[in-house]
């Protein structure tokens, strides 16, 4: 399907699902007319009842995402916080494929659910659950319904970068100011290994910096580097 729009930077696909994005409306009404005549001219086919055009915001793969930015689908959420405790490793399974799949938008994830992830393989879970595991396991079902929203970055205001690390991994945040308040642009955690959690503080800390500018290079690297528009600072959630 690619092939078909690849002239076209207004257009993304994903397998048969094709969105168009534009500016303003009379040049939407031009992206999809063009979107409609490379397709005919493949021979392609779309099926109007499964079409929504004109659209302010689109649900696409658990997302919303609108001019606004990108949100999860409160469809897929809504009910996070109703989910029980697990009882077994197949609970952690799944609880953590949700986890995962909308790891973009919760903090510190992999530092909340790595004890979680230590009980994925065990089958009951009697006798290895503790209070710790509770709190975490709440923590990212509050995560997920606070749905918090990734903003857009704005190339022409300063970035801001605060990470965190723990005895179990390391996180970042990538962020700008408006009206005082952050505007949340990505979300980046991982693991650590088990030779990095041998880690010094120091040098775990150091280590989530270095993560972080890697994950955000699009971001950060030459042009705001270069202008000193990007501030490091210790993220405390």
């Amino acid at each position: 399907m690619h092939i078909i729009f690849k002239d076209m930077p207004f257009v993304r696909t994903f397998v048969d699902d094709i969105v168009i994005f534009s500016s303003d409306m009379d040049t939407h009404r031009e992206h999809v007319q063009q979107a409609i005549h490379a397709l005919t001219a493949a021979n392609l086919i779309i099926n109007p009842n499964k079409c929504h055009f004109a659209q302010k915001s689109i649900y696409l793969l658990g997302f919303c995402i609108s001019h606004n930015g990108i949100k999860l689908d409160p469809r897929k959420v809504s009910n996070a916080l109703t989910w029980p405790i697990p009882q077994c490793g197949k609970d952690i399974q799944r609880f953590m494929g949700i986890v995962n799949y909308f790891r973009s938008h919760i903090p510190n994830v992999s530092q909340t659910s790595s004890p979680l992830e230590a009980l994925r393989e065990k089958g009951s879970l009697r006798g290895y659950w503790t209070r710790d595991h509770t709190l975490r396991f709440n923590n990212l079902k509050e995560a997920l319904a606070a749905n918090v929203p990734l903003k857009y970055p704005d190339l022409n205001e300063p970035f801001y970068v605060a990470t965190d690390a723990s005895n179990y991994g390391i996180g970042a945040v990538l962020f700008q100011m408006k009206d005082n308040k952050a505007q949340y642009v990505g979300f980046m955690a991982r693991s650590l290994s088990k030779s990095e959690r041998n880690y010094s503080t120091t040098k775990r800390e150091l280590l989530a910096v270095i993560y972080a500018l890697d994950k955000f290079h699009q971001f950060l690297w030459e042009i705001h580097c270069q202008s000193n528009d990007v501030q490091l600072v210790r993220y405390h959630p």
